[in-house]
């Protein structure tokens, strides 16, 4: 089997370190909000390490993930689109990439009323451990002694959904920050990677106590919709909130007219 080129082997790297390696500590953030009652940082990191890993995955294997932002489901049909694989997700990462997406996830500012369910924590823990075992080179050829060229894509997505229906714990990747944290019982991060964490760990627990947890933020933009032309002279808000506010100041008055 020939070496990669040193191209590939440096866009690789770089797809590795850029968005699995930084995805994974956005994952990490995430929970350490969600322990600390953080709910906007919660679903900010959430969003990011989810957006981090389908990046990763277009990029290793070489499909255009440019002018995708922070929406992961385009990410996620574009690998679909491009004919090589699909990810195989449960309807409830479905939902909670949705839940993201269409709460506002992307909005640091509290532009956008927010909110989270009691059990967000585990699907978050669910959403990475089924997307980022994808986040490695899976479309490539090795050649045989004989000379003969062979493509191991289906041989690396069985292996991904053997491990995935045997619901063993961490993933298929190797060398990954969380699985070097995970093995460094000294490492400052680890406590809150593992905590009530049924996904990553060494442990072989199949249940956890948590408290639910369910918190909800409502923008000022939407309580005060009169505010929206005032704050925009001091500050940015973008178009899609502009829009949303502004429909919904049109109902407010027009259910006031009706009275």
């Amino acid at each position: 089997m020939p070496r990669p080129s040193p191209l590939d082997m440096k866009v690789n790297t770089f797809a590795i370190r850029s968005f699995r390696d930084t995805a994974d500590k956005d994952y990490i953030a995430a929970r350490m909000a969600h322990r600390a009652q953080l709910m906007q940082p919660f679903l900010w990191s959430s969003l990011h390490c989810l957006e981090k890993y389908v990046k990763g995955i277009l990029v290793l294997n070489r499909i255009d993930s440019k002018k995708i932002g922070h929406n992961v489901s385009i990410g996620i049909k574009r690998l679909k689109d491009s004919g090589k694989f699909e990810l195989e997700l449960s309807q409830d990462t479905v939902d909670f990439i949705k839940m993201l997406e269409d709460g506002g996830a992307q909005y640091r500012y509290n532009e956008f009323s927010q909110s989270i369910d009691p059990f967000a924590l585990w699907s978050l823990d669910l959403a990475v451990w089924e997307i980022r075992r994808y986040c490695q080179v899976m479309d490539f050829d090795i050649y045989l002694g004989n000379g003969t060229e062979v493509n191991v894509l289906h041989a690396k997505l069985s292996q991904v959904r053997l491990a995935k229906d045997k619901r063993e714990k961490n993933t298929v990747i190797i060398g990954g920050v969380l699985e070097s944290i995970i093995k460094n019982k000294a490492h400052a991060a680890r406590g809150s990677l593992i905590w009530k964490n049924l996904r990553f760990g060494t442990s072989n627990r199949k249940k956890a106590k948590i408290i639910p947890r369910s918190e909800a933020s409502a923008s000022e933009l939407f309580i005060y919709p009169e505010i929206l032309d005032e704050v925009m002279k001091y500050a940015f808000i973008p178009d899609k909130i502009v829009k949303k506010v502004q429909d919904h100041k049109n109902k407010q008055d027009a259910k006031s007219k009706g009275k």
